[in-house]
């Protein structure tokens, strides 16, 4: 009778436990008419996980003081992790730049990117002081050009590098968080297609702590079927790692077919998708607003998410207002 009474007493205990979850989103958000972004509350996002609502406890801005041209703008988002630790942040965004140099020298693909380098210095205008950029490029494998650094000259030194189809050695340790003790010439040399390269990149920033942007200068993603089947991996680490993939198509040509798989990367991650050969300056002015800062979303939930990828929604209920978020988050044990 007493063990019967325990038990049950037991079994009270463990129907009364509740398992809070919080989760990390980064979104970006953009005005598309006469709404404001900078004032947005927790109320006003609405978030689904799986199909379950979160409660949004924190909405805070994080980002640059940049002013975008006074024109209407597409916006963008960023990945998602569950919270772990409390890290406190430099101030400053985190970027990575990544360049597709075309191995071999296909006319479209390398006169796109001759011609989108003359904007280079535009891209790099609004950096901040603070700000801190990576520099990857991609011909027949990943290649490591630049560690972290607010170093313009040796930013825009680095991707004029990348056109040349080399072998660099590793880059020199940069003065703040670092990607060298990640990497090495032999995981560089394993990423053989452009998918590879992207999962090795993500995986390389899961240890930096923050929301990241990638700015993705190329030519392509998968096939004309769709996206190849190392996409998958690459976007779970993207997502991991809290990374949006914000894509500048520089292939000069009107429409391709590996456009397709740009597109998709740059939804699935909560990023930014423009052509470059026809208007570059609107493309760039457009990226620059899109990654000149993000929302970082804390949300709660009560609801069983079961461990994986799992489809991600988010609504701003104010007009005016545009929201870009990546399509899933990964949710841990």
């Amino acid at each position: 009778m007493l063990a019967f009474v325990l038990s049950a007493m037991l079994a009270a205990q463990v129907e009364e436990s509740i398992t809070v979850r919080r989760v990390l989103v980064d979104v970006r958000v953009v005005s598309t008419g006469p709404g404001e972004v900078a004032d947005l509350k927790p109320e006003d996002f609405q978030v689904t996980i799986g199909g379950k609502k979160m409660d949004v406890e924190s909405a805070e801005l994080v980002g640059s003081a940049y002013v975008p041209p006074p024109r209407e703008v597409i916006g963008q988002e960023t990945g998602a992790a569950e919270v772990e630790d409390e890290w406190i942040l430099p101030a400053g965004r985190t970027i990575v730049v990544f360049i597709q140099t075309d191995f071999t020298r296909h006319s479209s693909r390398l006169e796109g990117h001759m011609k989108f380098m003359q904007y280079a210095d535009e891209l790099l205008s609004t950096l901040e002081e603070h700000d801190r950029v990576a520099v990857f490029s991609f011909d027949s494998h990943l290649k490591f050009r630049l560690d972290f650094t607010s170093d313009v000259d040796a930013i825009r030194a680095a991707m004029d590098r990348a056109i040349y189809i080399d072998e660099p050695s590793m880059p020199a340790t940069g003065p703040g968080p670092s990607l060298v003790a990640q990497l090495d010439l032999r995981k560089l040399r394993g990423a053989s297609t452009s998918e590879k390269a992207l999962r090795v990149v993500g995986e390389a920033l899961r240890g930096i702590p923050g929301g990241k942007t990638m700015i993705f200068m190329g030519w392509g993603l998968g096939s004309r079927h769709g996206m190849t089947w190392e996409w998958p991996a690459a976007v779970r680490a993207l997502t991991e790692a809290r990374v949006s993939m914000n894509v500048l198509d520089t292939t000069y040509a009107d429409y391709h077919d590996l456009e397709l798989g740009l597109k998709a990367a740059a939804e699935q991650t909560g990023g930014f998708y423009a052509k470059t050969h026809v208007h570059p300056m609107i493309a760039v002015n457009e990226l620059q607003a899109v990654i000149s800062g993000y929302v970082e979303l804390s949300l709660r939930t009560t609801e069983t998410l079961k461990p994986g990828m799992r489809p991600l929604e988010v609504r701003v209920k104010r007009r005016g207002v545009r929201v870009m978020a990546p399509e899933s988050v990964l949710i841990t044990r």
